[in-house]
């Protein structure tokens, strides 16, 4: 066991001043691999470190007992838009029904409504939903209040505007708080404004919104008593499958969903979000590292480059160390080692790079967006670096090394 020990260590310290000896052809060779590996951590540490974002805002903002339905469509710039098939106000009494239900909040938007005040107007996301909602979502109020159930049954004309609809529309210096704003013409009075959300939280769009109270927006704005989403409170104890499996029943029933036709809804809860962001982040994972282990498949070329290149000029070497009586398993495993050894010295500078460019784009999208999070890098990734450079370093290595063992001494003595 000792003397394969000195043995191993014995190759790794010939391969290292083979290695310092061409610095800078070194350097060169690595930088394939730095490059990869560098791409891969750097894509793995912003994906570990958006995950757990994720997360947090998951388990800090939605309640394990509440469930969200919406209708069976598509998103559009990042956001939920109506449907041809809204829910109704029955709907939602039909859902209040269910013996697992304590409560439900029901909501309407308009994608795209037109606010002015004065000259100015803007194109926003204006919200139909009653003052139960601020809380449930974890809005939190700047200044002035929320409109009250008292208001939206006698249907006032007030609305609570996102922080940047005051500076999008008031003149510097003009009071907001208090004054009055039209909503595709129908005019209402600002009685609160919304502290400034971060991108993560919404961001731009979430600023940019305009809430009215739901009875309001229905007689005055739609028109009609559609719904786009509901937020279901569950009962204390209330089973999460049989609350979905029920209010699922109910909602057919009120929608008149034929028998074996598929639903026109979908009800989610705070673990069917984290397992989505779970998959967007590895598919996002997976796209951008197929780039990086392109890099990094050039790399490995480049060693077996650079290791062909090197048996040539030590030709004269190799014949010297065989006529001593070195054989030819010993030659090849002596190349194969140093390869493995530039490949693996690459990728420790590579988990250097990738953890600093991962930090990079983390501090620019914190500066630029105030969208950043903390790059992370499992301790498992830093095995599956090792192990994959060492995979390349044997794949990429073994040819030059054969080639190394397999010269005859005669001839490579000769070789000039």
């Amino acid at each position: 066991m000792s003397s394969l020990y000195i043995f191993l260590w014995t190759s790794v310290k010939i391969a290292l001043r083979q290695l310092l000896r061409h610095k800078v052809r070194s350097v060169l060779t690595m930088l394939g691999i730095i490059i990869g590996v560098g791409g891969v951590v750097a894509i793995v540490s912003l994906g570990e470190g958006l995950r757990s974002l994720f997360m947090r805002n998951i388990a800090s903002q939605a309640a394990t007992d509440i469930v969200y339905i919406m209708p069976d469509t598509p998103m559009r710039h990042g956001m939920w838009v109506p449907t041809q098939k809204p829910f109704r106000n029955r709907d939602v009494e039909m859902v209040l029904t269910s013996e697992y239900v304590a409560s439900a909040i029901a909501g309407n938007i308009l994608d795209g409504a037109i606010v002015k005040h004065g000259w100015r107007s803007e194109r926003v996301l204006c919200q139909l939903v009653p003052h139960e909602y601020f809380p449930m979502d974890q809005w939190k109020l700047g200044r002035g209040r929320y409109y009250t159930t008292a208001e939206e049954r006698g249907r006032a004309s007030l609305c609570v505007v996102g922080s940047d609809i005051p500076k999008d529309l008031f003149n510097e210096g003009e009071e907001a708080l208090g004054s009055q704003l039209t909503i595709n013409g129908v005019r209402f009075t600002i009685i609160g404004i919304m502290k400034s959300r971060t991108a993560m939280e919404g961001g731009q769009q979430a600023n940019t919104m305009v809430f009215v109270p739901l009875q309001t927006g229905q007689a005055r704005l739609t028109g009609n008593d559609d719904i786009f989403y509901m937020a279901i409170k569950l009962r204390e104890g209330a089973s999460i499958l049989q609350a979905k499996d029920d209010i699922g029943a109910r909602l057919r029933a009120s929608r008149r969903i034929r028998s074996g036709a598929d639903d026109d809804f979908k009800i989610s809860t705070t673990e069917d979000f984290a397992k989505f962001a779970n998959k967007i982040v590895n598919t996002l994972i997976m796209v951008l590292g197929i780039v990086a282990v392109i890099a990094l498949v050039v790399g490995g070329i480049g060693v077996m480059n650079i290791m062909l290149v090197s048996v040539r000029e030590r030709t004269r070497e190799i014949g010297l160390r065989k006529a001593l009586g070195a054989t030819s398993g010993y030659i090849t495993w002596q190349f194969l080692v140093e390869s493995i050894t530039l490949t693996v010295v690459g990728g420790l500078g590579g988990l250097v790079l990738g953890y600093a460019m991962g930090g990079g784009v983390a501090l620019l999208m914190k500066v630029a967006w105030d969208f950043g999070w903390v790059p992370q890098v499992p301790a498992s990734w830093i095995i599956i670096v090792f192990l994959t450079c060492t995979g390349l370093g044997l794949a990429f290595g073994v040819y030059p090394a054969y080639r190394a063992g397999q010269l005859d001494p005669i001839n490579a003595l000769r070789y000039e």
